[in-house]
């Protein structure tokens, strides 16, 4: 009998290694997306592979799996972004696949009831309050800010990527912003309308953790802790990552056991998880969770640490498989994205990458921009420019190698004298 088809619905950032995975497996692959086929990266297109583009709505992402799984064996199905998160649910309850119910999955694209349902089940989180941007009173924007106080992050509830991600200092600048997004209105990403509902809730004080791990059968696992380096304020842009993170035994127990009843209070049952903490002075406290891999390149560093392959093991949860135990560490792996403080210019961009690629260390540089383009400070992931990835045996030398990176690039800028 066929292994049967697995199903990747918009495969974006870490969703792209699902394909790969799913093939190494022995299973056929047939991808969903919403942007036009003919756009879809090369890995797609390779024998074992089709591909149909749908509409950007959830809906039409089940309606659309579940006609091609009428007359096809499926073997399972997952997101390949968050948006797609609780149409991959529904395909899977519909199917008798593997994978969270269908309202369990309509929390985590939500990150209000996200907070709630946490907080609910004693769960430490960041707890915020929820309004309409067009349906604020002044009266109701000093009630919020008295709520929440200062600091405070603004967010939209159901965006990704840093988009409109900001902190705020005062109810001077918390009117600014609510100003300025009335001004430039939603934003679409992937189909999505992000911005016209938001969340404001506490600044969290203390350093930024992810948590990977699976959902198997025997509960939840945690397979890597990551270190998060973010960029300046008042934008919340991941510039790096480190795997394994730099933590007292007490701090990664601490955060493992958090994430495990997060994973657990959410009710996700299957595949793979990605949390994000703080780690505060009164313990690790959970920003969100998605039923989803890392993205920026999170499972590649987990797998030069521990040989462990994230996307294989999420597709075999997905498809009833046995995952494999993670093996011991074998040094240490991190990724820093190429971003500029001041408006530059790039001027040799195959320069730059060459000059990364010498570093002792690097696995892999990319630099996707062309010559002579002007590059801006990040305000969210759309900014960063290219990234290096280096592994090390140790901590230290791994630093000296991320400070190398960041010398490489200040040396391939040409600092503009205006902002264009």
């Amino acid at each position: 009998m066929s292994p049967g088809v697995f199903l990747v619905l918009e495969p974006e950032s870490a969703g792209m290694s699902l394909v790969p995975a799913a093939l190494s497996l022995g299973l056929s692959v047939h991808v969903l997306t919403s942007r036009p086929v003919a756009e879809l990266p090369p890995s797609t297109r390779v024998r074992g592979v089709t591909a149909e583009q749908v509409d950007g709505d959830p809906a039409a992402f089940v309606k659309a799996a579940l006609a091609f799984a009428t007359d096809r064996e499926v073997a399972g199905v997952a997101p390949g972004f968050d948006y797609q998160v609780p149409a991959a649910a529904e395909v899977a309850a519909e199917l008798g696949l593997p994978g969270p119910a269908p309202e369990a999955a309509a929390v985590l694209t939500d990150k209000h009831r996200m907070e709630r349902a946490l907080a609910a089940a004693g769960v430490p989180a960041a707890g915020g309050v929820v309004f309409d941007l067009d349906e604020l009173t002044p009266a109701g924007l000093d009630a919020l800010a008295a709520r929440t106080g200062f600091p405070a992050v603004l967010k939209p509830v159901n965006g990704s990527g840093s988009l409109r991600v900001r902190r705020v200092d005062g109810p001077a600048a918390l009117r600014g912003l609510l100003a300025e997004d009335l001004a430039l209105g939603p934003v679409e990403d992937l189909g999505r309308m992000i911005g016209s509902r938001l969340l404001l809730e506490p600044y969290l004080d203390g350093p930024e953790f992810s948590v990977e791990g699976l959902v198997t059968p025997d509960g939840p696992v945690v397979v890597a802790v990551t270190e998060k380096q973010l960029g300046p304020v008042p934008h919340f842009v991941e510039v790096g990552h480190i795997v394994e993170a730099g933590l007292p035994a007490a701090g990664r127990a601490a955060l493992e056991a958090v994430a495990v009843d997060a994973v657990t209070a959410l009710r996700l049952t299957a595949g793979a998880f990605h949390l994000e903490a703080r780690l505060t002075a009164r313990g690790p406290v959970v920003i969100e969770v998605g039923a989803r891999l890392g993205g920026d390149r999170i499972h590649r560093l987990v797998d030069e640490v521990y040989g462990f392959d994230l996307p294989r093991a999420m597709v075999g949860c997905l498809a009833g498989r046995p995952v494999p135990a993670r093996g011991p560490a074998r040094g240490v792996a991190g990724v820093r994205f190429l971003t500029v403080p001041r408006p530059a210019r790039l001027t040799d961009p195959r320069l730059l990458r060459q000059r990364l690629e010498s570093i002792p260390g690097c696995v892999e540089a990319v630099v996707g921009c062309a010559p002579g383009t002007v590059l801006r400070p990040a305000t969210d992931f759309r900014q960063r420019y290219g990234h290096a990835l280096f592994r090390a045996p140790d901590r230290a030398a791994l630093d000296a190698r991320l400070s190398d990176a960041d010398g490489v690039l200040t040396q391939n800028l040409e600092p503009l004298t205006c902002t264009y």
